[in-house]
């Protein structure tokens, strides 16, 4: 079976091929990017049998796969800013390295695995800093709606595998450099955050403990191509 990064790319690939292939009115474009993605350090807390547990998690480096289709807006741009708002579709996806579930001994379970993968959806607004030449330097941000789903484990089977659906925000910076006057090379970095994310803690005899809940950040660092039409 070929690593998961390989299928996020194919999928990228065909989707961003089917898309170019369509018909879109002038002014609009689409983009699908893929890259590196860190989930940061996780606290996630709540009251479980009575008394205040937090599980504290650290995760590896895994990748992060989007599509976007937007326009620029020419009311609100001008010879300097340009102006565009888009739809984003992304997906995230990181391993565990490292549990500590407090209220259960000495720190760093054993036999800790899973993983922590998410779904945004995000209409985003994104300023381009013109230039003369091919570079333009651009900055933005996002509003929208993050399906996260937990799929945690250790030792003797203590679970935290739940979906949530929150509220979640992002900045966006980046370059973008013009191949021709339809398409587009980009590099950017964004910054994640989902509020609010909640998931069920399961002990080893299937009996659901408490909910536990943290803030979850992601920083990405992504390639992508953008189809102008």
């Amino acid at each position: 079976m070929l690593p998961r990064p390989l299928l996020a790319a194919a999928a990228l690939s065909l989707s961003a091929t089917t898309l170019s292939a369509q018909t879109l009115p002038d002014g609009y474009y689409v983009q699908g990017f893929l890259g590196y993605n860190q989930l940061q350090d996780t606290n996630l807390s709540g009251t479980i049998g009575g008394a205040p547990q937090s599980v504290f998690g650290d995760f590896d480096g895994g990748y992060g796969i989007g599509i976007a289709v937007g326009r620029e807006i020419p009311q609100w741009s001008n010879s300097n800013i340009g102006t565009r708002i888009e739809l984003e579709l992304s997906y995230r996806n990181n391993d565990v390295e490292r549990l500590d579930f407090t209220g259960n001994g000495a720190g760093n379970e054993v036999n800790t695995s899973g993983d922590i993968s998410s779904t945004s959806l995000f209409a985003n607004v994104l300023f381009d800093f013109k230039q003369k030449g091919a570079f333009t330097p651009f900055v933005g941000f996002g509003l929208g709606a993050q399906r996260t789903s937990y799929d945690l484990i250790y030792g003797p089977g203590v679970t935290i595998r739940d979906s949530d659906t929150s509220f979640a925000a992002q900045a966006i910076a980046g370059v973008s450099y013009d191949i021709n006057s339809n398409t587009a090379l980009t590099l950017d970095a964004r910054y994640a955050r989902a509020f609010d994310v909640s998931s069920s803690r399961v002990n080893s005899d299937f009996i659901n403990t408490g909910t536990v809940e943290d803030d979850l950040d992601n920083f990405s660092l992504n390639l992508g191509v953008r189809f102008k039409f």
